[in-house]
Order: structure tokens, then sequence, then C-alpha cells
């Protein structure tokens, strides 16, 4: 019997990302569904074979996130008409500005989260130190 237990907690993230096979040069745009230290997935219309090697960019604020993935799987969702892919990140570094992108969505979202119940404007940089303040320790464990 597998043991299908995941290496990785994902994170369901919806994000803008941008891949790129490696063999062309167009680079072609989806959304991510999900995301965690070794990889993420998102939906395309077509099929990709495991093992292509893809560069996929993730837009956060002014920033390019640009990570090198390789392709997992590919398995059609009948019910969308796309094929959920998942890549894994080929280095450490890749797995890095996933992350470090994730943590700025997140802290973006906690900030517009919190201004709605507190009803007034919060800075960016006083709601990041919100957040890694209470969330730094994980995200050194993932990476120290």
């Amino acid at each position: 019997m597998k043991n299908n237990k995941r290496q990785f907690y994902r994170h369901p993230i919806k994000v803008p990302i941008r891949l790129t096979r490696i063999e062309e040069t167009v680079p072609l745009s989806s959304k991510s569904e999900d995301l965690s230290e070794g990889g993420l997935s998102f939906y395309w219309p077509d099929f990709i074979p495991a093992g292509t090697h893809l560069q996929l960019a993730i837009p956060v604020e002014k920033q390019l996130f640009e990570m090198n993935a390789r392709v997992a799987y590919s398995i059609k969702d009948e019910s969308m008409g796309l094929f959920r892919t998942g890549v894994c990140f080929k280095d450490s570094t890749s797995a890095f500005r996933a992350k470090l992108a994730e943590e700025i969505i997140e802290i973006r979202d906690y900030r517009e989260k919190m201004e709605l119940l507190r009803g007034q404007k919060i800075s960016e940089e006083d709601a990041a130190i919100q957040w890694i303040g209470r969330h730094a320790e994980a995200f050194a464990k993932l990476f120290g």
C-alpha cells in the first residue's frame, strides 16, 4: 500500500501566477490554488506532462517572485474541464521565494481584515510588525 502522506502542509491561497515552460519563451497566466514549502498547484487548460520544467512568477505588490519548478502531476478535473497541475520547487531558493510571497500576501490580507474590524486604517509597517510578531517563529522553523 502506498503512503500518500504529504511532506508539507498546503495553504489554500489564490494568487495570480505566470508560468513559462523552460523550452518556450511566452509566459502564460493562471491562479494558484494552494501553496506549500514544497510546491504549488493550479488549474490549467492543457495537460502538462510530469517532469516538465517551468519558470513560475508570483507578482506581489511591486515585486515579482520567480521560482524554478518541475511538474509532479496534471490530472483532469472533469467538473471544471481543466487540469489540476501540481509542481514541486526545484531548489530551496525557489521554495523560500514562494514562502516569502505567501507571507507578504498574508500580511496584506491581515491588514485588510484588521482595518475592517477596527474601522481605521493600519499602516503596512504596523500590519507587518503585528503579523511577524505572531508568525515569525513558525516561518523561521521552516527555513532555519
